[in-house]
């Protein structure tokens, strides 16, 4: 659910709409069009972000943030793609102490932070899957169902969800599977998987659909 313009830009004034805080327009400028040009998630990218400032060390798909300086009032940041520098900028201090207010504005932020061509959505294979990578399109085999459990969502409602194995001949990873989701699916079933993005559970990394998210078996499109 988008976060209304109000909590991001602040209460019209006369009018005009106030802007949104210098604490996370200046970073997001640099993390929002650095998630479009390399594939990334921007809100996994923002926890990266925070992630380094904590541990001094995080990766984000084929990305590395090293927090190199932290002082009185800010972080500074080194990224790098396989050692190559790619930017370094600064974060304020209060923004990297409140990551839902530095992550609920990406839900409304102005179209300008995009650059104007995006990156095309490409096949991959299970092996070239990082953290933080989104609009994944690929294909693979279930090899296995783990019995679904009970859990509770956020929302108090109860759901079940089974994360199952998939796997080509590059390696495997689980797919987490909701509720009428795990049983249209069995074992040894050839899968094409469409708009989903690499997240991290218990440590490991874990593919999951994105809100268009598709999975089809059999050239047949089970949900939307």
């Amino acid at each position: 659910m988008k976060v209304s313009r109000s909590v991001i830009f602040g209460e019209p004034d006369r009018g005009r709409p106030k802007r949104m805080s210098t604490l996370y327009e200046a970073p997001l400028k640099s993390i929002v069009p650095m998630a479009e040009k390399y594939g990334l998630n921007p809100e996994l990218l923002v926890e990266a972000f925070i992630e380094s400032w904590r541990k001094k060390i995080s990766r984000c798909g084929s990305l590395t943030i090293c927090c190199r300086l932290i002082n009185r009032n800010s972080a500074i940041f080194l990224v790098t793609d396989e050692g190559e520098v790619v930017s370094q900028f600064s974060i304020k201090l209060e923004a990297l102490k409140d990551p839902n207010s530095f992550k609920s504005c990406l839900q409304n932020i102005p179209t300008s932070y995009y650059p104007k061509k995006k990156t095309e959505q490409k096949q991959k294979k299970i092996g070239e899957l990082r953290y933080g990578m989104k609009e994944i399109d690929l294909k693979a085999k279930i090899i296995e169902i783990p019995p679904m459990k009970a859990v509770v969502t956020r929302f108090g409602n109860q759901s079940y969800v089974s994360n199952v194995e998939i796997a080509d001949e590059t390696g495997s990873i689980r797919l987490c599977l909701w509720n009428g989701q795990i049983n249209k699916v069995h074992v040894g079933d050839e899968v094409e998987i469409e708009n989903s993005y690499v997240a991290s559970f218990a440590g490991e990394p874990q593919l999951r659909l994105g809100r268009k998210g598709i999975v089809s078996v059999s050239n047949h499109s089970l949900w939307p």
